[in-house]
């Protein structure tokens, strides 16, 4: 479940990595395609992938995500 990015990144709201993400739903990509490319380029879980999404769409908090990372994230 190793992440390719740190606790940083995952705070910012306005990284790079989470407007990529709401770039890849705007543009009409699923939301299982979005999370496998979370996956693939990111790093993490299905469930990791899942909240880093939610977080990009608004639909989660960041809180919610550091949750599902291990406690040394």
């Amino acid at each position: 479940m190793e992440l390719k990015i740190g606790r940083k990144t995952l705070l910012d709201i306005d990284s790079i990595e989470y407007q990529w993400i709401r770039t890849l739903a705007s543009d009409g990509s699923s939301n299982e395609m979005i999370n496998t490319s979370i996956r693939r380029c990111l790093g993490g879980n299905d469930d990791v992938a899942d909240r880093i999404r939610q977080v990009a769409l608004g639909q989660s908090s960041v809180t919610e995500l550091l949750r599902v990372l291990p406690t040394n994230f």
